[in-house]
């Protein structure tokens, strides 16, 4: 083929199903993404025009030359996430105001490791011995871990094995918050909201994780 030309349409977000979960583009529409996408990446001239048809968007593409055959778009690389900080349980220092217990709105004991940009991983404890609940029963201490905010205890809804919640709170560490902060000051950096529900997202699960992601795409589409 020496010349291509196709077309389609994207309706707007409030035309699309469900405000929480707006019904996807068309495959036609990701076609034309991929055709200018493969285009590009071959250097064969290409010309990509929007342009209103009734209430809808139309997007028209036209390409010349050696027409490539589009082919799936790259998938956005996975954070994976590395750091040189490897807490070990026994490092965990007792305290007797560890974290806010909301339920109470008081701040109730518990072991703590601290990370430097602000963020803790707490494990609660009414004993002050690791492995041993206030009645005297064992525990495991690999379980029950908290991702909280150092200056004031306040989590992120999470209850995580002690891996995961490190893996928490190192995701969380690696947006552009700082939480040496007070929360009323984090409060007004966007950022602090998406990397709450980034990490709920990623760590939480059923409806929770579900919630989470919708907030998410909701952040997205206000950006």
């Amino acid at each position: 083929m020496t010349s291509h030309r196709s077309m389609a349409y994207v309706k707007a977000i409030g035309d699309r199903g469900r405000a929480w979960k707006p019904d996807p583009i068309t495959s036609q529409f990701r076609f034309i993404v991929r055709m200018a996408y493969a285009c590009h990446e071959r250097n064969v001239p290409y010309d990509l025009t929007w342009d209103r048809h009734e209430s809808d968007m139309r997007a028209t593409i036209t390409a010349t030359g050696n027409i490539p055959v589009p082919k799936p778009l790259p998938k956005a690389p996975k954070l994976k996430i590395v750091s040189d900080w490897k807490p070990a349980i026994w490092d965990a220092v007792y305290r007797l105001d560890a974290y806010h217990d909301g339920t109470l709105n008081r701040m109730r004991p518990g072991f703590v490791i601290a990370h430097s940009c602000g963020l803790s991983l707490v494990h609660p404890s009414e004993s002050g011995e690791l492995g041993v609940t206030e009645h005297g029963a064992d525990e495991d201490i690999r379980q029950g871990w908290l991702v909280t905010h150092a200056g004031s205890g306040k989590g992120f809804g999470l209850t995580l094995s002690f891996k995961r919640a490190t893996d928490a709170l190192l995701l969380a560490a690696t947006f552009a918050v700082d939480w040496t902060l007070d929360v009323a000051t984090l409060a007004t950096n966007p950022e602090f909201r998406r990397a709450g529900y980034s990490v709920q997202a990623a760590f939480s699960s059923g409806s929770e994780k579900d919630s989470a992601k919708r907030r998410l795409a909701e952040l997205e589409r206000a950006a």
